[in-house]
């Protein structure tokens, strides 16, 4: 009769080196979306300050005379152009960097799992490894299946 596993002997065990490696990997790439996150957020932020230094140049030089009403309202469009773009990005940027942070949490999570299944460590550090990967998950789960809500730090 084989041996009864549970869920624990079920969890892929990584030695130590390698769930370290796959918690710092996973800060790694969780602080690079991050911070594509908030040059997203900076560019669609600062997207009509932007509108307004352009537009205005845009005026001046058309009044100086450096080129005529044709090239200033392709210039203005230009300019409406450039503004909705800078918005527009924030959207698209700002999904692929949440399925990106997703991902690093997830190999996060597993160094976390790896470090509680292990049986080096004694109870109590376990626990709080399965601690920290349980509360991981729920972000990740959080997250990932309400849409509208973030986790953001200001």
């Amino acid at each position: 009769m084989p041996e009864k596993r549970s869920l624990v002997d079920n969890i892929p065990l990584l030695d130590k080196t390698k769930a370290m490696k796959f918690i710092i990997y996973g800060l790694f790439v969780a602080i690079l979306f991050g911070l594509m996150m908030m040059i997203s957020r900076s560019i669609a932020g600062n997207a009509s300050h932007w509108q307004t230094l352009a537009t205005f140049e845009n005026t001046l030089n058309y009044e100086r005379g450096i080129y005529g009403y044709t090239d200033y309202l392709k210039r203005a469009d230009q300019i409406t152009q450039i503004y909705n773009w800078m918005n527009f990005q924030d959207a698209i940027f700002m999904n692929i960097a949440r399925v990106g942070i997703n991902i690093a949490l997830v190999f996060i999570l597993i160094g976390f799992l790896s470090f509680a299944v292990s049986e080096s460590y004694e109870e109590r550090t376990r626990r709080i490894f399965l601690i920290i990967a349980a509360m991981i998950l729920f972000l990740v789960m959080f997250t990932t299946f309400f849409g509208s809500i973030i986790v953001s730090v200001s």
